[in-house]
C-alpha cells in the first residue's frame, strides 16, 4: 500500500509491528524480504515519488577538512534513495555496477585497522550474497574472470607474482528499486510504503532500551507518531548517525556507551585518476576488450576489473578499470560524447567503436580506494537546523598523509606489474591526491562485538537497545574498494530475516 502522509491528520498515530525509517536499497530490501510475512510492516520515506528537489534541501549539511562535493549533492531524498543518482548506463537506463566484499575485505583483524574489523565472515555473507543477486536483478553469483571469458574476451594474463588478478563487476538497473519494486509494495497487503515522511526523533519508550519514532509530514504543519515493535534506520550513513546522536542527546544513556561510536569511522571510495597507459601493440584494444562493459547471451552485463590478491594484506584494497584517454575537445572526443561514452559516463563501449585500436592509444587507470576507519573521520551535529529545527549533519572528512603514501606506493605496485606484463609504458599525469566523490558512504555505525567498538551487534541491532536497529553501509566496518550496494541489499537480507522470527 502506497500512503501519502500529507493526506494523514494532525496528531495521527501510526502502529505497525516493523517500522523501517528510508526506502532505498536497504529499506526496500527488507520490506519486500517482508512483504505476505503476515507482519504489520511501515516504511516511511521522507521524499516522495518524484523527482522533487525541495525535500533535498534536508540534506544539506557542512563539510570541514578536505574538499568533497558535500552533503547535499551525495544524497537523494525520495522512493529509491541514492538510486536517483546512479548514473551508469544499464539497459537504456540509469544503473550501477556490482561487486561483493571480497575475503581479504571481511579479516576480523585488518593489519593497519587499529579497530576490530568484520564479525561475519565470509560464508555466512555468502549465503545472502547469493539472494541480493537476485533482489538487484544480476546474474549468478560469480565475480571470477575465468567465469565470464568467452571467445576474443580474454583477461590477462599476469605475472605469477604478479599482486594483481582480474575479477569483474556486474550491472544492475536502477529502476527495480526506484520504480519496480515500489509498484510491488504498492499492492502489497502487509507493507505500507509512507512517502513525504520525515523522521525528525526517536523517542524513548516506557522502557530504557525501546524506541519509538516522531515524524514530521512534509509540506504540511502536521506531526504524526509511529509506534512500533522493531524500529530501523535505513537512511544512509549520514542520516542514520544524525538520527542516532539526535537521539542520544535527548534520550542519554539510554543509548548506551555505543552512542560514542555513533557517527565516527565514517568511510569514503576515493578515486584516483593519475596512471596513464600508453600501448604500443595495434592488436591491444582487442586483447583488452574483457576489460570493457559487455552484455552476454544471458542477458548479464559485466565489465572486468583488476584487483589485489587475497595475500596482498599491506595494502589497502583497490580495484583498477579500464578508461579511455582522450583530448577533452576534437573530433574523437565529440565522437565518444555523441556514442554516450564521454569522460561522464566513465567511457564504457571503447572496445566496440570503429578503428578503436588506432584512435585509443591511451588509457586512464581508474584505481577505486578503499579508505580505512579512522575515528576522526566523523559526522557530527551542526549548529545549524533544518527546518524541522532538528541539528543539521556536520561531516569532517581528510585524507591524510599515510593514507596518501599508501595510494603512491598502489601506484608504483600497479606500474610495475603491469609494465612487466608486457601492456605498455605507464606514466603519473597527476601527482595528486585522489577525487572523494564517489557517493559511498560508509561505516558511521559501525558493526562490533559489544559496545566499546561500535554501535550496532550482529544483528545490526544497536547495543544496549531491545527493539533499534540500523541498516545499510553505516554498519560496515570496514569498507573494502567494491561499489557496497550488493553488500548492503546481502545484509538488508539477512536483518529481514532476524525481524521476521521477532514478530
Amino acid at each position: 500500500m502506497l500512503l501519502d502522509a500529507r493526506t494523514l491528520t494532525n496528531g495521527t498515530r501510526l502502529s505497525c509491528d516493523i517500522c523501517v525509517v528510508g526506502a532505498g536499497p536497504a529499506g526496500l530490501s527488507i520490506a519486500l524480504e517482508l512483504d505476505g510475512c503476515g507482519a504489520d510492516v511501515l516504511v516511511i520515506e521522507s521524499g516522495g515519488t518524484g523527482d522533487e528537489l525541495w525535500i533535498q534541501e534536508l540534506n544539506h549539511g557542512h563539510v570541514t577538512g578536505d574538499s568533497y562535493a558535500g552533503l547535499r549533492a551525495t544524497r537523494h531524498r525520495g522512493l529509491g534513495g541514492t538510486v536517483n543518482l546512479w548514473n551508469t548506463e544499464v539497459g537504456g537506463g540509469a544503473g550501477a555496477k556490482y561487486a561483493p566484499l571480497d575475503l581479504r575485505d571481511l579479516d576480523p583483524s585488518p593489519e593497519d585497522v587499529p579497530l576490530p574489523g568484520w564479525t561475519l565472515d565470509y560464508a555466512t555473507l555468502e549465503r545472502y550474497y547469493r539472494r541480493a543477486q537476485t533482489l538487484c536483478g544480476l546474474g549468478p553469483f560469480s565475480y571470477e574472470a575465468s567465469d565470464w571469458e568467452s571467445p576474443g574476451r580474454a583477461a590477462w594474463r599476469l605475472p605469477s607474482n604478479s599482486a594483481l588478478t582480474s575479477s569483474v563487476y556486474q550491472f544492475g538497473p536502477g529502476r527495480l528499486f526506484t520504480a519496480d519494486y515500489v509498484k510491488v509494495l504498492r499492492n502489497s497487503s502487509n507493507v505500507r510504503l509512507c512517502h513525504h515522511a520525515t523522521l525528525v526523533s526517536l523517542a524513548s519508550g516506557p522502557h530504557g532500551g525501546e524506541f519509538q519514532a516522531k515524524v514530521k509530514v512534509t509540506t504540511a504543519d502536521a506531526t504524526i507518531g509511529v509506534h512500533a515493535r522493531l524500529l530501523v534506520l535505513a537512511a544512509g550513513a549520514i542520516e542514520n548517525a544524525r538520527l542516532l546522536l539526535v537521539s542520544a542527546n535527548t534520550a542519554g544513556s539510554r543509548l548506551g556507551k555505543s552512542g560514542k561510536w555513533a557517527g565516527r569511522c565514517f568511510m569514503e571510495h576515493p578515486r584516483d585518476k593519475g596512471l596513464i597507459l600508453s600501448h604500443r601493440s595495434p592488436e591491444f584494444v582487442r586483447e583488452a576488450r574483457f576489460y570493457d562493459a559487455y552484455t552476454g547471451p544471458d542477458g548479464v552485463t559485466t565489465c572486468g576489473r583488476l584487483t589485489l590478491q587475497s595475500t596482498a594484506r599491506a595494502l589497502p584494497n583497490l580495484s583498477v578499470s579500464l578508461v579511455p584517454d582522450v583530448p577533452a575537445s576534437g573530433p574523437f572526443s565529440r565522437f565518444l560524447h555523441r556514442a554516450g561514452m564521454g569522460r561522464k559516463r566513465l567511457g564504457y563501449g571503447w572496445s566496440r567503436l570503429p578503428d578503436s585500436d588506432e584512435r585509443l592509444a591511451r588509457f586512464r587507470l581508474l584505481i577505486n580506494l578503499e579508505q580505512r576507519p579512522r575515528p576522526e573521520n566523523r559526522v557530527v551535529l551542526s549548529a545549524t537546523r533544518d527546518i524541522y529545527g532538528v541539528p543539521r549533519a556536520e561531516l569532517h572528512w581528510r585524507w591524510n598523509e599515510a593514507e596518501q603514501s599508501q595510494l603512491e606506493t598502489a601506484r608504483r605496485l600497479i606500474a610495475a606489474d603491469l609494465e612487466a606484463a608486457g601492456l605498455g609504458t605507464i606514466e603519473l599525469r597527476r601527482p595528486s591526491r585522489p577525487d572523494p566523490n564517489a557517493h559511498h558512504h560508509a561505516g558511521t555505525t559501525r558493526m562490533a562485538v559489544d559496545d566499546r567498538w561500535g554501535v550496532v551487534d550482529n544483528d545490526c541491532r544497536v547495543h544496549g537497545t531491545e527493539n533499534l536497529y540500523v541498516a545499510g553501509a553505516s554498519v560496515f566496518p570496514t569498507a573494502g574498494s567494491a561499489n557496497p550496494t550488493l553488500t548492503i541489499v546481502a545484509l538488508a537480507i539477512r536483518l529481514a530475516d532476524h525481524l521476521r522470527q521477532r514478530v
